[in-house]
């Protein structure tokens, strides 16, 4: 796969994105001026494959470039979608039947930008159940919440920090969050909307700083069972 070192989008996350643009194509093949829908989609899908690998994506690009001109704009989108589905294929291959991640002691940068990554693929709501949570989930992750996600927050420990920084967050920012409080939670789970579910190694304010840890989705079925597990434990905490 032509993922470049260094590369700021970890490839599960690159796999999510292209997966999403796939599932809502505008109409592309007619005649006539394109609209926002039409603009606003190329452009994602060209900065996407820009990413995947500058070089192999130029036929792409020049398949976009010739909708945009209203040059065989059948012929053309369907190179488009057919090569949508080659780098999923590709991107998919290249990852190893776990696609989470480790990271080492140390690694603390690494797994903030992962991390980042994952909340940044949130459409509806982000869910983050961690009982050592603080107030570095909104300084160092919730920015990368789109605009009109909300959150929610599951925690134990640090409460009054979590609770002032959830208030002027949402003050500023307009995002709902709601934060509670419960002592039955051991485990750091992130959900993503309502189909993914992430396995943390380490609460989020300690990982990969002095000890190993790991960023790793469940299965959709296992998924769905710990979200039941997750909801009860929700309804009967605390809001802070």
């Amino acid at each position: 796969m032509g993922l470049k070192k260094g590369y700021p989008m970890t490839p599960h996350v690159l796999l999510e994105k292209l997966r999403a643009l796939l599932q809502v194509v505008p109409p592309l093949e007619g005649r006539g001026q394109y609209g926002n829908e039409q603009y606003t989609w190329l452009g994602q899908a060209n900065a996407l494959m820009h990413e995947w690998d500058e070089i192999k994506s130029l036929p792409f690009k020049t398949a976009v470039s010739c909708l945009l001109q209203n040059i065989n704009r059948a012929g053309n989108f369907g190179t488009v979608i057919s090569f949508f589905h080659d780098v999923i294929a590709r991107v998919e291959n290249s990852l190893p039947q776990e696609v989470g991640q480790a990271f080492g002691p140390g690694a603390a940068y690494d797994f903030f930008r992962a991390l980042n990554d994952l909340v940044s693929i949130a459409k509806v709501q982000l869910w983050v159940v961690d009982p050592y949570l603080d107030a570095e989930i909104f300084d160092g992750y919730m920015h990368a919440l789109k605009p009109g996600v909300s959150a929610r927050l599951l925690t134990a420990k640090y409460l009054s920090s979590v609770k002032v920084a959830a208030e002027k967050y949402q003050a500023q920012f307009g995002s709902a969050i709601e934060a509670r409080r419960s002592n039955d939670i051991h485990d750091r789970v992130i959900f993503v909307d309502n189909n993914q579910c992430w396995v943390l190694g380490a609460s989020i304010k300690d990982a990969a700083l002095k000890k190993p840890t790991y960023l790793a989705p469940v299965s959709s079925d296992v998924a769905a069972e710990k979200r039941k597990l997750y909801e009860a434990i929700w309804t009967a905490g605390t809001p802070i």
